[in-house]
């Protein structure tokens, strides 16, 4: 291995990972499983009768910070192999104020560059490209209440 494995970083990665797994399941409407192989599966979660894969990924900075963010180009090639398989593959971005998706495509593209912590091969993915995940489907969608009026 190139570099020494953070173990509280990948702690903090699967509490992200948990927090974000039922909002995943609801925005896709998937049962999501784990890929439990081993902890350095390139991608986290699949739902292998709705044919989608999704990739969380924990930031420790506000949305704001930069204009784009990084994500191992690894994840990357293993999804656009995925897609080739016939799955659907997302990314989610959970930032500290806000959490983002986007669907990678065959056709998409991004910057690379040699950088983060390892100063390994990133793509730079524009967060103005990715869609928020608003606040409704975060909390998913709660039944209304109806008023009971009695009738006589």
């Amino acid at each position: 291995m190139p570099f020494n494995f953070n173990k509280e970083l990948w702690e903090y990665g699967r509490k992200i990972e948990d927090m974000a797994l039922p909002i995943v399941n609801r925005l896709y409407d998937c049962d999501f499983k784990r890929n439990n192989n081993d902890i350095f599966d390139i991608l986290d979660f699949r739902d292998e009768d709705k044919k989608k894969i999704v990739e969380v990924k924990g930031r420790k900075i506000l949305s704001t910070k930069f204009d784009k963010t990084i994500i191992t180009s690894s994840k990357i090639t293993a999804g656009l192999m995925e897609i080739d398989q016939g799955y659907e593959v997302y990314l989610v971005f959970v930032f500290l104020d806000k959490m983002f998706r986007y669907q990678l495509k065959e056709d998409s593209s991004f910057v690379c560059e040699l950088t983060g912590t390892n100063c390994i091969e990133h793509y730079l993915i524009p967060i103005k490209d990715m869609t928020e995940i608003t606040e409704e489907e975060i909390k998913g969608s709660e039944p209304e209440e109806q008023d009971s009026e009695d009738v006589d």
